[in-house]
């Protein structure tokens, strides 16, 4: 099997296996050094599937970080005169990055004998053939769930190898915990099996985090943006010329066996960006021409406490838990992992806010100072889009259960951490969420009125469903807001006034088309409620919460609740 192995290459530094969407709207695949050389030309990173962007981009981002000839250490003027350069012109040093691909190609090269990206060579399990690649692809169940899938069991029996290595980097960042079968030269089996050492993590690095990326016009303008040549957050520590930041392409030694982490790893970007989470090797069939098979069991287990300074692309909360677990004399950051259940721009306070210690992700400290040096202006780039990504995992993470794939545009004046607009916006952002809170009230009053005496399973799943309609209904125009913020004290303050107004609105009709659908009598009275007296109850509670809706021609007779407004109001008497 290893001389067949052998015999198949693919190398990622030349064959196209990235896809891609150009400017001008075609599609295509482009190999790594043509996506660094192309990528003011190409809008955007495609994949089979939306999650296997990002992780593609931090392989791209931790190629630039070693390919481009920056000042070494922690002159910040000097990093930030050079980031402006290549900015301005529009591309990076084409000749540094085909110098470096060139010097490790064959590092690149998914069969390589000695040293096959990402993998360790000759791998094989203890006492069993490789898995299929069921195991290499994120949507495919497990045997017994295949009724629930939407993949044709049948075409399953191979990858082609530019599939498999979108595959194998994703599963890096992203692969699942769980007991795994123990690779030959593994240390830490037990009774036949391998587990995640108690209490690390057992997820792919990115897994155990939310992860965020800023996103331009271009691929060249997204790698630009996410690529942080300096962060206050590594305390004198440079990210350009760090010694001990060095992705495993230029390491030489390999191993089946994991690893604990070694204090202060990852030591950088370039590490979190390509960190080694799994032991793996592809198997190709003996064509050698597309991949049927994979090994794969527990590398190097992430390190994500106190992984600020080194992970700049998810935010962070503090953890009290991680203290009192640890010992520690102080409280700890953890990642901020994304929920899938909420619009990412409901959770802006964690991105572009703090108080105390900042817990932003790295990446929006860095455009900040970007605009802070006038590098970046808002009249050149008025919005950025923040895109997030991740997967949801089940049953002790040994499962993918969802993915997280959500972006929005947002107006640059907001990620002036300190500025009245971003204080002005996220007020609205959490008076609309304390209003449809309301709202959810309204629906429990309501059926309180009319004597429900369904389950409080049901009644709860009632009132869900009303929250999550009433977050569908806003999310556009709550997007729409962010992205057209404006900049200035005067006018932030009549914009405010006018979102919230919108909010209130849609509020108001949610209730008018729960009280209609729902078919609920309006003056049957129960435990001392009515259907007109929750209406009335909402509507004092809305305009406490978010002001009385201001006039507006456009907006005439659009404040009421609906044919029911006149009860309400007598309710009120």
């Amino acid at each position: 099997m290893q001389n067949l192995q052998r015999e198949a290459h693919f190398n990622l530094v030349d064959e196209p296996w990235i896809p891609v969407a150009y400017i001008d709207g075609k599609l295509g695949a482009v190999s790594l050094e043509e996506a660094l050389r192309d990528a003011g030309r190409i809008r955007e990173i495609e994949g089979d599937q939306a999650q296997q962007v990002l992780p593609i981009i931090r392989l791209l981002l931790a190629v630039l970080y070693r390919s481009q000839p920056l000042s070494d250490g922690d002159d910040e003027s000097a990093l930030m005169k050079e980031w402006a350069a290549i900015w301005k012109r529009g591309h990076f040093d084409l000749e540094a990055i085909h110098g470096y691909l060139d010097t490790f190609r064959d590092r690149f090269d998914i069969f390589d004998a000695h040293h096959p990206f990402y993998q360790v060579p000759g791998l094989e399990y203890a006492g069993r053939e490789p898995d299929g690649i069921g195991e290499l692809v994120a949507d495919v169940p497990k045997e017994e769930k295949f009724l629930f899938s939407m993949r044709d069991r049948n075409r399953l029996q191979s990858l082609s190898f530019a599939e498999a290595a979108r595959c194998l980097v994703f599963q890096q960042s992203y692969a699942t915990a769980g007991i795994k079968t123990p690779v030959k030269g593994y240390s830490g089996a037990k009774a036949g099996k391998a587990y995640a050492p108690k209490g690390a993590v057992g997820t792919g690095m990115l897994g155990a985090e939310g992860g965020i990326y800023l996103e331009g016009k271009s691929l060249f303008e997204t790698l630009m943006l996410n690529w942080v040549l300096f962060d206050d957050r590594r305390s004198g520590v440079p990210i350009v010329g760090c010694e001990e930041d060095v992705p495993p392409w230029e390491k030489d030694e390999t191993t089946p066996d994991h690893r604990d982490p070694l204090p202060g790893e990852p030591y950088g970007p370039v590490q979190s960006y390509t960190w080694q989470s799994r032991r793996m090797r592809l198997v190709p069939n003996e064509e050698g021409t597309v991949v049927i098979g994979v090994v794969s069991c527990y590398g190097d287990i992430p390190r994500v406490i106190d992984a600020s300074g080194s992970e700049p692309m998810t935010a962070w909360r503090e953890s009290q838990t991680q203290q009192k677990k640890l010992g520690l004399p102080y409280v700890p950051l953890m990642p901020q992992a994304h929920d899938p259940s909420r619009q990412a721009w409901r959770g802006l306070a964690s991105i572009v806010s703090f108080s105390g210690r900042d817990p932003r992700p790295g990446v929006v400290r860095w455009f900040e100072r970007l605009c802070d040096e006038h590098v970046i202006s808002q009249d050149a780039m008025p919005t950025v889009a923040i895109h997030t990504q991740g997967m949801e995992y089940g049953t002790q993470s040994s499962v993918f259960s969802d993915g997280i794939d959500d972006r929005f545009d947002l107006s640059v004046s907001l990620l002036d951490h300190d500025s009245n607009e971003c204080t002005q916006a996220l007020k609205v952002i959490e008076k609309t969420d304390e209003a449809v809170s309301k709202l959810v009230n309204c629906v429990s009053n309501i059926q309180r009125a009319a004597g429900d005496k369904s389950s409080k399973a049901v009644a709860m799943s009632e009132r869900t469903r009303v929250r999550e309609l009433a977050y569908s209904e806003l999310d556009g125009m709550c997007r729409a807001r962010l992205a057209g913020f404006p900049s200035g004290t005067d006018p932030v303050g009549k914009y405010c006034k006018a979102w919230k107004d919108d909010v209130h609105r849609k509020i108001r009709a949610a209730a008018s088309e729960y009280v209609e659908s729902s078919d609920r009598s309006y003056f049957d009275e129960h435990d001392s409620m009515t259907v007109g007296r929750a209406l009335a109850i909402l509507s004092a509670e809305l305009n406490k919460v978010l002001g009385v809706i201001g006039p507006g021609p456009a907006e005439e007779g659009k404040g009421k609740v609906g044919p029911h407004e006149d009860a309400a109001e007598s309710e009120r008497m």
